[in-house]
């Protein structure tokens, strides 16, 4: 099923308008078609019953059910050198069920906190197209950047993925938690000060094995593990 996102309700119809009309059209959906409509936190199974050159209004035949992960999990990710490298994570990371996304400043990763504000409104258009591909109702919460040193564990289970440090195995956390933070280092991962200071601090280190993984890799792989266990 195709879906699109609408911000404008009309009476008991909902409106596709700008960049979901283009979308709309690039799909070629008849007018006998139904697909879905995210709007407000819900899907809703829909039929267009008007098809204008700016907006196509749609009639709503019945609301669907949405699936809400069970774990809320937040990403602190080292922001990469190559800013389209976040691109995929956001994205990919969007379709897995992530919570929220936290850019993060460390002494390795892209530093330049401006740039990373300015990525921000290409990161939410991301997650909306994101959210289309997978049918998500509920948008990844992005948030300002942070530096490393500002990072807290407020998370039932606050993990720290560091492949260069002894640690612990993803299987000897509380897996059960209902909460995760988890901070990905940059290309070449954490300095040994910034390490030792998230741990003083509460995080675990956990170890993906066998081998030492990207950090687009271990961000993703770390994701599909605690949403789906």
């Amino acid at each position: 099923m195709h879906f699109f996102i609408s911000e404008e309700v009309r009476g008991d119809k909902l409106v596709l308008k700008e960049e979901e009309v283009k979308h709309f059209r690039v799909r070629r959906i008849g007018k006998n078609e139904t697909f879905g409509v995210i709007y407000e936190g819900k899907i809703y199974l829909c039929r267009a019953l008007k098809i204008e050159k700016k907006e196509i209004l749609c009639e709503i035949i019945d609301e669907l059910s949405v699936k809400i992960p069970e774990k809320k999990i937040t990403l602190y990710q080292c922001v990469t050198v190559e800013l389209k490298t976040v691109d995929f994570i956001i994205r990919q990371a969007t379709e897995l069920g992530l919570h929220r996304f936290v850019p993060v400043i460390s002494e390795r990763s892209f530093r330049k906190k401006e740039a990373i504000v300015k990525r921000k409104e290409k990161w939410k258009r991301i997650v909306r197209e994101a959210m289309k591909q997978s049918g998500r109702a509920h948008p990844v919460i992005i948030e300002e950047p942070v530096y490393l040193e500002d990072i807290n564990p407020v998370h039932e289970e606050n993990i720290l993925l560091d492949n260069f440090t002894d640690g612990m195995r993803v299987r000897d956390i509380n897996l059960s938690s209902k909460d995760f933070g988890v901070v990905v280092g940059p290309e070449g991962g954490f300095s040994k000060r910034e390490g030792e200071l998230l741990r003083e601090k509460g995080f675990k280190s956990v170890l993906l094995e066998p081998y030492t993984l990207r950090t687009e890799t271990a961000s993703i792989s770390i994701l599909s593990i605690l949403i789906n266990c």
